[in-house]
Parts: C-alpha cells; structure tokens; sequence
C-alpha cells in the first residue's frame, strides 16, 4: 500500500466521526421551534432584597398575560409581534399637535423615556415652579396646572397634555420649546423608562372571540380607527364601504394577505374577491373594544376574525 493510502481510512473515520446524528440518524435534526407553546413555568430565582436593583434585573422579561389565550386555543401560526420602532417616516414632524372632539395633545415621535428629560428642561426654562414631579407616572405638577407624558399608540411615540392656562397655549409652547431643542442631547430617563412599556393596543382572546382593546375613549378610538382604515391599506386589500357613527359600526371589503398566494382563483385566472365585514367599536370609561361579524352580523370564523383584527393592529401600533 502506498503511503498516501495508509491514510485514507483514518480520514474517513475522522469524517464519518465528525458528521454526527446528521448521518447515523437519518439526518433527523431536534426542532425547537414551537417548545415555547408547551414550556411550563419555572420557580423564579430568588435574590437578597439587599441586592441593587439597577444591576439585578430580569435580562428577557416575559409579560404579563392578561387574557385567557392558551394552547388549547391557539391556531397553526402565532400572531405577528410588534414592530420595535414607531414605523414613522423621515416626513413625521418631531412634535405634531392633534386633536380628537375636545381632547388636545402634543404627539412626539420620540420614546417617553427621551421626552421626559426635554419636558423637564421647559419646565425649567418657561418658569414653571412644580410641586410634585413623578417621572414614572409621566406627571409634573404645578399651582396653575400639570403637563403629562404617556406612551402613544405607536410604540417609539409620546403624547403630551397640558392644563396650565390655556390648553392650546401650553401645548403650543411645549411644541416650539421641543422643535428647538429636539436635536440636543438630553439623554434618558431612567426612571421614566416604565412609560415606555404600556400597551395600549392589544390583540385578545376570550373564550375563543377575537377582539381588539384600545386604552382610547370613544372619540378618540373612532378618529384612530376611521383615519386607519382609510388611510392605513392598500385600497385593493381594505375598503371601507360605509359607516354609522352613532352605532360604532365600520362595514368594510377585505381581502386576506394570502388571497392572492394561489388556489382554485390562480388555476383558472380570477382574481380573487374581498370578503364583507362589519366592524363594531364599544367604548366604556375611557376603553374601546372592536370586534368582527359578517355584514349581516353573523360570527365570523376565529382565524378570520384574528387575521382582521390583528392586521388593524398593526397600523395603529
């Protein structure tokens, strides 16, 4: 045997060796992907009260659950998570003043934890004397009044309020103080970093219904939901067909994502048709609920209904 040769065995050991349960298993490869439906909870690691806080802290937080979602319950695919960054444009303008029936507000396309320190500074800067400051309730209290931060529905987004003297005055000055001073580096709230994690809007199941939960009045959840829908879509995809204000209904045509990936409209060269729908908006102490039914009222399907509901999310997060 040539000398080269005396080799070739041993390297084919090392390979085979080396290739693992992709060979001697039949190319069998553990999928952990769907573990998360079926994992169970694990006791929480206890830590000395004396601990810092600052520096113990959980590294990936689960939420809370706050609806009777389960396995049992759950479809083939999980809903689509939230977008990380507002989704704004370079057009947005840094602070925009709104305004929805008598509600006045300031929207900031910035997290709350980045506005709070600048709110600060025009407190500082426009004489107003506090008498209480909360940054983790997103409150500067004052005698004449009080300017208030919370989260927007857009996550990376704040809205401002403010009832010293005139509304449309102090948000008129918070707007022109935040327009000059937006670009300068006021850092990070630390203790206003909880304002940035409110929800408030959130894709639930109960009992099996779908259905839509805005942290919206009435007013406010109708000018939310009409600009969306018409605005939000592709007109192709989402119509609103018409609307009653008074009963909180939207009906509109709406064709699913996967309406257009083949089938039966592909094989004979149709194009397929958006499904009716009727959308219904009930509002309650400062909270609104929308749900889904077929135009005459009728339930919907849970998957139609989620697939809907979550796509609507999705423009106003």
């Amino acid at each position: 045997m040539k000398p080269i040769l005396k080799w070739m065995p041993l390297m084919l050991c090392s390979s085979l060796a080396l290739s693992g349960c992709g060979l001697f298993q039949d190319g069998y490869y553990y999928d952990r992907n769907a573990e998360y439906q079926t994992a169970e909870m694990a006791k929480p690691l206890e830590l000395p009260a004396s601990r810092n806080q600052v520096r113990y802290q959980d590294s990936m937080p689960v939420p809370q659950a706050d609806s009777d979602f389960s396995t049992s319950d759950a479809v083939d695919d999980a809903p689509r998570p939230q977008p990380l960054a507002s989704g704004q444009g370079d057009e947005q303008p840094y602070a925009e003043l709104r305004q929805a029936g008598s509600e006045h507000w300031l929207l900031v396309d910035a997290a709350p934890a980045s506005v709070w320190p600048r709110l600060q500074g025009f407190a500082v800067d426009h004489g107003v004397n506090p008498t209480a400051i909360n940054a983790a309730a997103g409150r500067i209290e004052a005698a004449q009044g009080s300017v208030s931060l919370r989260q927007g529905l857009r996550s990376g987004t704040s809205e401002v309020r403010c009832d010293i003297g005139g509304s449309a005055q102090c948000l008129s000055s918070i707007k022109a103080y935040l327009d000059s001073n937006h670009t300068a580096d006021s850092g990070v709230s630390l203790a206003a970093q909880p304002l940035d994690q409110s929800e408030r809007v959130k894709l639930r199941n109960r009992g099996g219904n779908w259905e839509l939960d805005l942290a919206l009045d009435g007013e406010r959840a109708w000018s939310e939901l009409y600009y969306q829908l018409q605005n939000g879509f592709d007109s192709n995809r989402l119509t609103v067909t018409d609307q009653n204000r008074s009963a909180g209904q939207f009906f509109i045509d709406y064709l699913p994502q996967d309406a257009d990936d083949g089938g039966w409209f592909s094989w004979f060269g149709s194009d397929p048709q958006p499904s009716h729908y009727r959308l219904q908006l009930d509002s309650s102490a400062g909270n609104s609920v929308v749900t889904v039914a077929g135009a005459d009222g009728q339930p919907v399907e849970p998957a139609t209904a989620r697939e809907l509901l979550d796509a609507i999310a999705s423009t106003l997060r």
